[in-house]
């Protein structure tokens, strides 16, 4: 309906996390993303995470000026298997390698946008698949 064709871009997301808490709630709760190394988003472009404040719809202010985070964001720290682990919350986390992959959210609901352009064939024919918003306790 908007954007570009799915064989350019693909677009998904979270709408609900891991506990089946809709919309989720960084007030409540801080969340993780968590690639493994066979489930980064295969693009051959690039791919982002951007985080929308609810029910606005609009990016979120914070110290970082950083409103998504993707495979062009500098600095991210890798797990030690290669995979990638974002963490979705609104206090910064006081890890410095979990604060540089630290995608800041509101202090309330929100939603996150997936968006791989160039999408590896795996993940138009939904062989791939997007791992949970886990949703943890402060």
């Amino acid at each position: 309906m908007y954007g570009l064709p799915p064989a350019e871009a693909w677009y998904g997301g979270w709408a609900v996390d891991s506990e089946g808490n809709r919309p989720p709630d960084s007030a409540e709760r801080d969340y993780t993303i968590h690639f493994g190394a066979d489930q980064l988003p295969q693009a051959q472009f690039f791919w982002s995470a951007t985080l929308y404040r609810l029910p606005e719809r609009l990016l979120v202010d914070n110290p970082l000026d950083r409103y998504s985070i993707g495979d062009r964001t500098e600095g991210l720290v890798h797990d030690r298997d290669g995979g990638l682990t974002l963490y979705v919350q609104h206090a910064r986390p006081q890890d410095p390698r979990r604060a540089a992959n630290w995608l800041p959210a509101p202090d309330g609901p929100f939603s996150v946008v997936i968006r791989i352009y160039g999408p590896d064939p795996s993940v138009l024919d939904g062989t791939w698949q997007l791992p949970a918003l886990t949703a943890g306790r402060r």
